[in-house]
């Protein structure tokens, strides 16, 4: 009966090695974090900071999205006193902050993560 055990004990240990070594080499691609501020999320228990992290540019405060207004150039609109001029470029006013939802996935053969896109629950 004590050698079956030993031999159950072999068994499991190498189950726990295989399932290691799949887990190595097939690593979760999408996974979803909460913000922790500007640069840190949160996945599960696992906190990444931005030595960690690559972030999408179209995510980041200040950055500038083209726009395809046809036949509109430096045109002035509004109310008077106070007109906006419409140029050919928008610009992200906020980044990521604390708590909003993002896709992340895990970059292969590192220990850097990007951070894809900014989600919202259905």
């Amino acid at each position: 009966m004590a050698g079956n055990m030993k031999s159950d004990a072999l068994y499991a240990e190498m189950i726990q090695m295989m399932r290691a070594q799949g887990r190595k080499d097939n690593p979760v691609t999408l996974q979803l974090g909460v913000m922790q501020g500007p640069d840190s999320v949160k996945i599960d228990d696992l906190i990444l900071t931005s030595e960690d992290l690559y972030i999408a540019a179209h995510l980041q405060k200040d950055y500038e999205y083209p726009l395809k207004i046809p036949y509109v150039e430096d045109k002035q609109f509004g109310m008077a006193g106070s007109p906006t001029t419409l140029r050919d470029k928008a610009i992200r006013l906020e980044g990521l902050k604390k708590g909003d939802l993002v896709a992340v996935e895990k970059l292969a053969n590192t220990n850097k993560y990007v951070i894809l896109e900014r989600v919202v629950e259905a």
